[in-house]
């Protein structure tokens, strides 16, 4: 078995994390070629995940301005678990709506750790010419070179912010059947004043505007097109519990590459998942 396998199994088995989903091993079978790791997800608890509540305008109508923030704030300390304070990095890769499971009280839980990879404490990034992820959420320097870090999982935290702001599906955003790239579009709102705008109906009115302000401004700073202008979990989650407004003012986000834009992506994919991709020039 591959010691980097060993290592993630060794890791879910003996840490755990309260914005973690709670797994249990039940069994691993490995060959020459593959190990085969199968896990069982204990969801009877789970009552849904943010995508659905996402999707589906009557669900998100429970979602108050409360309710949201603690979901951003909840899922911030996990990716800071997982990227800062355990003993084993983890950089997820596939960070998404879909992929955070929320209890009876609304408690995010980071779920499938499929694609994750472990980093070495010293690591800062890792190469590979197979983008596996989902499009609407992939870091523009993984989707298209390859390249993934910790600063990917931020840029997926991002979008995620953005969504729960907005009620508007990264993976899936359509008006009228032509496609509409959340960044984009919040990026327009941000440089002429009109966020408000881009808020969920149901909480327009409902919701405190400086904090939502702040929210999609940290928003915007994971998603830079250069990783090292993007923050650290650590100090998104020290941007989020203050009130401060000297926040750096983010640059225009990049555009993201999705299942409905010409792209340098080629390879197996449905319309809103790349199972496995190579890079190739056009």
């Amino acid at each position: 078995m591959p010691t980097t396998m060993k290592a993630l199994i060794h890791f879910f088995s003996t840490y755990q994390h309260y914005v973690m989903q709670r797994i249990t091993l039940l069994t691993a079978i490995s060959s020459v070629k593959e190990v085969l790791v199968q896990f069982i997800s204990l969801q009877q608890k789970y009552i849904s995940n943010i995508r659905f509540l996402v999707k589906d305008p009557e669900k998100r109508k429970d979602l108050d301005w409360e309710r949201r923030f603690r979901l951003i704030n909840g899922i911030a300390r996990g990716l800071q678990y997982l990227h800062e304070d355990s003993q084993l990095k983890i950089i997820h890769r596939d960070l998404k709506a879909s992929n955070v499971l929320l209890d009876s009280d609304y408690t995010p839980k980071i779920s499938d750790f499929g694609l994750a990879r472990l980093f070495g404490r010293d690591q800062s990034r890792e190469v590979t010419n197979r983008v596996v992820g989902t499009y609407g959420y992939m870091a523009p320097e993984y989707a298209m070179r390859g390249h993934y870090s910790m600063k990917s999982d931020v840029f997926s935290f991002g979008v995620l912010i953005l969504e729960i702001i907005s009620g508007i599906s990264s993976s899936r955003s359509f008006d009228n059947e032509q496609y509409v790239d959340i960044l984009n579009l919040v990026w327009q709102h941000w440089t002429v004043g009109t966020i408000g705008e881009i808020m969920d109906t149901s909480l327009r009115g409902n919701a405190p505007g400086d904090q939502v302000l702040q929210c999609v401004h940290i928003g915007l700073l994971c998603v830079q097109e250069n990783p090292l202008d993007r923050p650290m979990m650590s100090t998104v989650n020290a941007m989020l519990s203050s009130s401060a407004s000297s926040l750096p003012a983010p640059l225009k986000p990049v555009f993201i590459p999705t299942s409905q834009s010409t792209t340098s992506i080629s390879g197996t994919r449905s319309l809103n998942e790349v199972s496995v991709t190579e890079l190739e020039p056009r």
